[in-house]
C-alpha cells in the first residue's frame, strides 16, 4: 500500500505519508480487526448457541467456511477495511465461541480442499504462462541475483523472526525458515498493486517474482520429503506407519 501511495503520489505530486498512515495503516487494519471480531462473534451465535434446531453446526457442512469467509470478507471490504484481515480474525473469533465443537474439524478440512482446488488452478495457469516465455525473456543476472538472495537470505531470515518464541525446537524453525512458502500469493499483491497505479519496469518485477516461484516449487519438490521424514525420525515416528485416527473418529 505504500508503495501504490508513492506512485500515484509521484504523479499527482501530492503528499502522500499522512493519507497512507491514516487510511491504509491505521483505519483498514482497525476496521479489519473489528469487523472481522464483529461478524465472527455474530456467526459464532448463529452457528453454536441458537436453538439446537437452527444451528449451523448441526448442519455438518464445510461448505460453511466458504460462506462465513464471503460474509466476513465483503462487509470488512464495503466499509473500506481489509477484508484479509478480517477473515482471520473471524475465525480466531468463531473458534473461540465453542472451541471443542466437531464442527470445527468439518470447517478446517472443507477449507483444506478448497485450498487445495484453487492452488492446482493456479498452478496449471502459473505452467501456461511459463510455456509461453515471453516473461522469461525478460531474466537477466541482476533478476537471478535478486532471486536467489530473496530465497536464501530474505525469506528465511523473515521465516526466523516470524517464529520467535515458538516453543519448537531450534532445528525444526531453521527448516521452516528455509523452505518458507511458494510465494504465489505474491501474484495477487503484484496484480493489485499493478492495477492500482503505474509502475516502471513491471515487467522485470513479474519476471522476477516468476522466477522465485519456480525455484521455490522445485525445491520444494525435491527436498520438502525426505526433510520431513528425517524429521519424523528425529522425533522417534516411523515416516512409513500410517497415522492412527484420533480418539473419537475412528469411523
Amino acid at each position: 500500500m505504500a508503495a501504490i501511495a508513492i506512485a500515484t503520489s509521484g504523479a499527482s505530486g501530492e503528499p502522500w505519508i499522512w493519507q497512507w498512515l491514516v487510511i491504509d495503516v491505521v483505519w483498514k487494519l482497525a476496521a479489519g480487526i473489528a469487523m472481522g471480531w464483529l461478524v465472527g462473534r455474530i456467526l459464532g451465535f448463529f452457528t453454536f448457541k441458537v436453538p439446537a434446531g437452527g444451528q449451523i453446526a448441526r448442519t455438518g457442512d464445510g461448505l460453511a467456511a466458504l460462506g462465513f469467509t464471503f460474509i466476513s470478507y465483503s462487509l470488512t471490504e464495503i466499509v473500506h477495511g481489509y477484508g484479509f484481515v478480517a477473515v482471520f480474525v473471524t475465525a480466531l473469533t468463531l473458534r473461540s465461541v465453542e472451541r471443542h465443537n466437531d464442527f470445527h474439524g468439518e470447517l478446517h478440512d472443507f477449507g483444506e480442499k478448497i485450498e487445495r482446488l484453487l492452488m492446482m488452478v493456479l498452478l496449471v495457469c502459473f505452467g501456461a504462462v511459463l510455456a509461453e516465455k515471453t516473461l522469461f525473456q525478460l531474466v537477466d543476472a541482476k533478476v537471478i541475483l535478486v532471486a536467489v538472495l530473496v530465497i536464501a537470505v530474505v525469506r528465511p531470515l523473515a521465516g526466523w523472526v516470524s517464529l520467535l518464541g515458538c516453543p519448537q525446537p531450534r532445528v525444526e524453525k531453521v527448516i521452516v525458515s528455509v523452505f518458507g512458502i511458494r510465494g504465489l500469493g505474491s501474484i495477487y499483491y503484484l496484480a493489485y498493486a499493478s492495477g492500482r497505479a503505474s509502475f516502471k519496469g513491471i515487467e522485470t518485477v513479474w519476471a522476477t517474482i516468476f522466477l522465485i516461484i519456480l525455484i521455490s516449487i522445485i525445491v520444494h519438490g525435491v527436498a520438502l520429503t525426505p526433510v520431513m521424514r528425517w524429521i519424523d525420525r528425529r522425533r522417534g515416528v516411523d515416516p512409513m506407519k500410517p497415522m492412527h485416527a484420533p480418539v473419537g473418529k475412528e469411523h
